[in-house]
């Protein structure tokens, strides 16, 4: 394994657990051995082949479209959402969407791999298509729209043309719309979520209601300063164990702690695609991709607990508190790792 992302995985997981302990006390040494538990998923992960990941991607990935479709039919969900994303299997909840997103990465890097410049869009194209929709379904619009920018982003790094990845994305939109149409009206949240952003860079009369959890994230960091409150002081953000995690990490760090996620996640940017550039296998692809799932969601939440976009729901890479989240992003790392492995045995990296 890469030392550097195991230091890198350890360090964000210590400040997942600073943030879940100031935003829920109680849950601090169970996020603790989770994080464990994900270093421990990494490391198997890391050790199997990317000829071998990609081999199996294709039936990971009706393993995991089939729970999709399952969860519509036996999906559970949360007090107070009528949310079907979790399917109940021995007292654990399981979130097949994020699993989702790393069978995506590896089905499409083994795609490629396997068809070089002589392919045809179909594939890749009803690949995305209905995992989105059937994410859509759920309803769970930002993870599909995450999953669909993610798979572009893969075919960019592939090398695709635009137009090709412009016919592939339309179609695979228009699959998505297909399979999710009737089911439309479920998404008025979104709705919601655009106006309370609007009121937080507005008129803010809806601070109680449609912009609360925005505006007590960002009255929360302005107030941390740039040291902020110091560990085991209570904050009042909605959330701020899982969406909002850099807010609890922020309230308690300040401004530094920010700084030092961004700066973590960059480390993970930089060295993910080196590792990608080194190689010209499979694992090149995988590497890419994992880099660009982790790095991009990080991204995502950051801008939204800094209140520049709007309210999505996506955890905060290695460091959010949910079990899925960890397992999914530790899979990923573990793509990077075994392309380490690859590269470094070639001599291509140190």
């Amino acid at each position: 394994m890469d030392p550097v992302l195991v230091g890198v995985q350890l360090a964000l997981g210590a400040l997942g657990v600073l943030g879940v302990s100031a935003s829920e006390p109680g849950q601090g040494l169970e996020h603790g051995l989770r994080v464990l538990f994900a270093l421990g998923i990494t490391l198997v992960v890391s050790r199997v082949s990317p000829n071998k990941i990609v081999r199996l991607s294709p039936f990971a990935y009706v393993g995991v479209l089939f729970l999709l479709v399952l969860v519509l039919f036996i999906g559970i969900s949360p007090t107070g959402s009528t949310a079907k994303r979790w399917l109940l299997i021995g007292g654990f909840t399981l979130q097949p969407s994020e699993l989702m997103k790393v069978t995506v990465i590896a089905y499409l890097a083994a795609f490629f791999y396997n068809h070089l410049g002589d392919w045809q869009i179909w594939r890749p194209m009803v690949v995305i298509g209905l995992a989105a929709g059937a994410i859509v379904v759920e309803p769970d619009i930002s993870t599909a729209l995450f999953i669909f920018l993610l798979a572009m982003a893969m075919m960019l790094a592939a090398g695709t043309s635009f137009v090709r990845l412009l016919s592939i994305g339309t179609f695979a939109a228009m699959i998505a719309v297909v399979v999710a149409g009737s089911y439309v009206g479920q998404l008025s949240y979104v709705g919601d979520r655009l106006s309370g952003f609007a009121d937080l860079w507005g008129a803010q009369t809806q601070t109680d209601g449609l912009s609360y959890q925005a505006s007590r994230a960002r009255i929360t960091l302005m107030r941390a300063g740039l040291f902020g409150v110091g560990p085991g002081r209570p904050l009042n953000v909605p959330e701020a164990d899982t969406d909002m995690i850099a807010v609890a990490i922020g309230h308690a760090l300040g401004l530094l702690g920010i700084a030092t996620l961004l700066g973590l996640y960059l480390v993970i940017a930089v060295r993910g695609m080196a590792i990608a550039g080194s190689l010209s296998g499979p694992g090149s692809l995988l590497a890419a991709g994992a880099t660009i799932y982790i790095c991009g969601q990080a991204a995502l939440n950051l801008l939204v607990s800094a209140g520049l976009l709007p309210v999505t729901g996506i955890p905060l890479p290695l460091v959010s508190y949910g079990f899925n989240s960890l397992v999914s992003v530790a899979i990923a790392l573990g793509f990077i790792h075994s392309s380490y492995r690859v590269a470094r045995a070639e001599g291509a990296i140190t």
